[in-house]
């Protein structure tokens, strides 16, 4: 658990970022001190995610050795909710099925941008999509 509130810097609303005359090295500058900001919210989330799934085992097993669904306090109600998720244990098997059976519904509708820039690379086009070109910043702190 966390033991004390980590310091986040506070930075200037986007409104008032316009009254800035924000030269190369303040851009960079404030870039690096929102990003350590940001990978420290970033990394205090993931522990408290990991408590949270704890406390959720522990609820569940309780609540299973207990022959219970549904319990509640004055704080709060907890419920155990389940639900079929897919697990695919044979992608050949399932890609034929979906090849035979024109259940494509079964995917989710995103192309592989790796698998992609293969085969523009190798020269070929892929029917239905064109290449977009997307610009970010790459940002190492030195």
């Amino acid at each position: 658990m966390i033991q004390k509130k980590q310091e986040v810097h506070s930075h200037p609303t986007p409104r008032s970022r316009a009254n800035y005359p924000w030269s190369m090295n303040q851009l960079i500058d404030e870039r690096a001190t929102i990003k350590a900001d940001m990978d420290q919210i970033n990394q205090a989330k993931k522990e408290l995610q990991q408590e949270l799934d704890y406390l959720d085992s522990l609820l569940i097993a309780k609540m299973d050795k207990e022959e219970i669904n549904r319990t509640a306090n004055k704080n709060a109600s907890v419920s155990i909710n389940e639900a079929t998720v897919p697990e695919v244990e044979d992608w050949d098997a399932f890609y034929k099925h979906i090849l035979d059976t024109k259940e494509f519904a079964l995917l989710q509708k995103r192309v592989s941008s790796v698998a992609y820039k293969e085969i523009l690379s190798a020269g070929e086009d892929v029917p239905g999509l064109a290449p977009r070109t997307v610009r970010r910043i790459n940002f190492k702190k030195l």
